[in-house]
């Protein structure tokens, strides 16, 4: 390999684990833990939240769609938790209560051994 094309490789290296850090860096914070908000799109499972619910389930790695007093929000869960609480994701002023979703492992990802 001709010099000029090892210092093409080093600095395209170094450019992709740069540009790899800052998404890392964007991805870390408190909603990368709870998982994230998504805008639209397809979703896993619909729930509908009232006066009467006391909890959600869900899985790990699954798109929800909530609907709460009139207003909605899709939300993505991550695979490193078992339980959000619903008033710590929902937008202000959508769920006036400690609601949490309980968070079951993806069992498509599991060795089934």
């Amino acid at each position: 390999m001709s010099r000029k094309s090892v210092c093409m490789l080093a600095g395209l290296t170094l450019a992709a684990a740069v540009s790899g850090a800052a998404l890392a860096q964007e991805r870390s914070g408190r909603d990368s833990l709870l998982g994230e908000p998504v805008g639209n799109g397809p979703v896993d499972k619909v729930v509908m939240i009232d006066a009467n619910t006391r909890w959600v389930n869900a899985e790990q790695d699954q798109t929800v769609k909530f609907i709460a007093g009139g207003r909605e929000f899709i939300w993505h869960f991550g695979p490193n938790k078992f339980a959000v609480n619903l008033k710590d994701i929902a937008p202000a002023g959508t769920v006036d209560r400690n609601i949490y979703v309980y968070l079951s492992p993806d069992l498509s990802y599991s060795s089934g051994s």
